[in-house]
């Protein structure tokens, strides 16, 4: 190829790389959408307090570099090995390389685009920061903050690649991409302004490259230091993990590793809810459609990586990490509760929330939009059924995630068992039920999958930290008090909590009664837009019908 269209080459590949991340809402979310909103929230937690009365530093100031640093990681390791990885298992990559554009450029496409969607994330953090909560933006540092921000996001590329070309299947590199950076975000400490975890958490971290860009960030963006902001050392440390993710993609490379993916049976089989009725002569009994439905939802759920990783390894991975770095989970935080009890329970609610409210509901939605669910109207296969396994298949997963927390976390902390695990219990199963049917009441009325999505994790996401899941012990503004207790988030999580104090709490009728006010209206908007859809598709079938039975007229 001519050197002078290398790069017009370049920059097509890198537009085209970039459109398609912008249009998958998860990708947004996450990379863009979840530090700036995580900022904008930590932030009115805390209060935004001036911690240097001289100087006018605020709590943002170190806010603001760990979480800008987080969205680069998300979208420069975590989404590009999951997208290389993808295309990999399903051909497009190996169908890329036969084409006239070079390897190199759809490999640098790749980058470039993770690269830009990172720098996205920062900017948007750091402009918010100064227009709205008095970031400051030492000039002095600028020059290392870009050497720093570059630096560590090609080497975090070079690192996604070489996970997505040695690892053998699309949910493997999904859970591992996802499962360290999670970690190493908790333990680099990019979600706190402040904190001691343990000493050999501290020194883990440091061994990794993300704790290095986070302090060059952090400390180049602190007025109260002076010099240039280059950390030589830091730096070295990012480029040497940056050589060793490239020399393995590279290698990866040319031995073909890249054409010949492991087969992933869990990638793109999806059995449509029709697979799930019996085949035999006459109508099954109700039950056995409805066992059946259970199975096939569950199956959905389980192949879905991405699903499985959020809504159970993800609290998993939160229980046994926030407690450890803030003291321990046996710490006494008031009204008989403790630490490693607290997000037990509220890691088990945000799980089921996961699992209820956003993956299930995506799952019915994508049936839809492939047609599945006007199909099943032709089958024995009521509309009511089938909606009720998909709500108790959703229930079972969560369950098996509230199981597996409470043995985490009990085996970790060595924590008793609360006197009030029924009250507990029952409240959890009336939540993941209503979240599952608030979350399918959504999908009724967002046609897009990728929409329902959008929605479903956009809403669930910031009501996470307005209602006491992933913090404990702050005082919300005014306004966002009012908010979170109107949605049934906050009031789930609370009673959880108090179901697993060590002191008796009197029984959560008022949590309860708003849980089930919110699921009753779901059933309304869930009973009205299907009989509507019914009634649509019944008079254009007629409408069809009487098209096919005039007879034509000659012309």
């Amino acid at each position: 190829m001519n050197r002078n269209a290398a790069g017009p080459v370049l920059g097509r590949q890198i537009r085209h790389e970039l459109v398609s991340l912008m249009r998958t809402p998860l990708t947004m979310i996450l990379s863009v959408g979840f530090p700036l909103l995580f900022f904008i929230l930590l932030a009115a937690l805390t209060g935004n307090a001036v911690v240097d009365e001289r100087a006018g530093v605020r709590v943002v100031q170190f806010l603001a570099p760990g979480l800008a640093s987080f969205g680069v990681l998300m979208a420069t390791f975590s989404f590009l090995a999951s997208g290389l990885s993808e295309a990999r298992a399903t051909g497009v990559l190996k169908r890329q390389t036969s084409t006239p554009l070079p390897r190199w450029a759809l490999i640098g496409g790749r980058i470039g685009a993770a690269v830009l969607l990172g720098l996205i994330a920062v900017t948007l953090v750091l402009s918010v920061g100064v227009f709205f909560y008095d970031l400051q933006l030492p000039g002095r540092s600028l020059f290392a903050v870009a050497v720093n921000l570059l630096l560590s996001s090609f080497a975090f590329a070079a690192l996604g690649i070489a996970l997505a070309l040695l690892l053998p299947t699309p949910a493997m590199v999904v859970a591992v991409a996802n499962g360290f950076a999670i970690v190493l975000s908790f333990i680099s400490g990019l979600f706190t302004a402040s904190g001691s975890p343990p000493q050999w958490m501290d020194t883990a971290a440091w061994f990794f490259p993300l704790k290095h860009m986070a302090t060059v960030f952090s400390d180049a963006l602190n007025p109260q230091l002076t010099g240039s902001g280059f950390q030589w050392d830091h730096l070295a440390v990012i480029s040497l993990w940056g050589i060793g993710g490239a020399a393995a993609s590279v290698w990866a490379l040319r031995s073909g590793r890249e054409r010949n993916p492991v087969s992933d049976p869990t990638s793109h089989v999806r059995a449509s809810a029709a697979d799930a009725v019996p085949r035999r002569a006459g109508r099954p009994p109700l039950w056995v459609l409805f066992v059946g439905q259970i199975a096939h939802a569950q199956m959905v759920l389980w192949r879905d990586a991405s699903s499985v990783f959020f809504a159970i390894v993800f609290p998993l991975l939160l229980v046994a990490i926030i407690p450890t770095i803030n003291g321990g989970g046996d710490l006494d935080v008031g009204g008989g509760l403790l630490l490693g009890s607290f997000f037990a329970a509220t890691m088990a609610i945000y799980g089921a929330a996961v699992t209820s409210f956003v993956n299930m509901p995506q799952n019915v939605s994508e049936e839809r939009e492939r047609g599945v669910l006007k199909r099943t109207r032709a089958t024995p296969l009521p509309t009511g059924v089938l909606l009720a396994g998909r709500v108790v298949a959703a229930l079972v997963v969560s369950l098996l995630t509230l199981f597996a927390i409470a043995l985490l976390a009990m085996g970790m902390f060595s924590l008793p068992v609360p006197p009030g695990w029924p009250v507990g219990l029952l409240v959890f199963v009336v939540s993941a039920t209503g979240f599952a049917i608030v979350g399918l009441a959504v999908a009724s009325l967002v046609h897009s999958a990728q929409a329902v999505l959008g929605v479903t994790l956009g809403t669930l996401l910031p009501l996470c930290f307005i209602s006491d899941i992933f913090v404990i012990g702050v005082d919300l503004p005014d306004v966002l008090d009012a908010v979170s207790w109107f949605f049934p988030l906050r009031h789930a999580s609370r009673a959880m909590t108090d179901s697993v104090s060590t002191i008796a709490a009197p029984f959560p009728w008022d949590h309860l009664g708003v849980i089930l006010a919110w699921a009753a209206v779901g059933v309304v908007v869930i009973a009205a837009r299907f009989r509507s859809e019914k009634a649509n598709h019944t008079r254009a079938a007629a409408t069809a019908r009487r098209r096919d039975s005039t007879p034509a007229t000659a012309g």
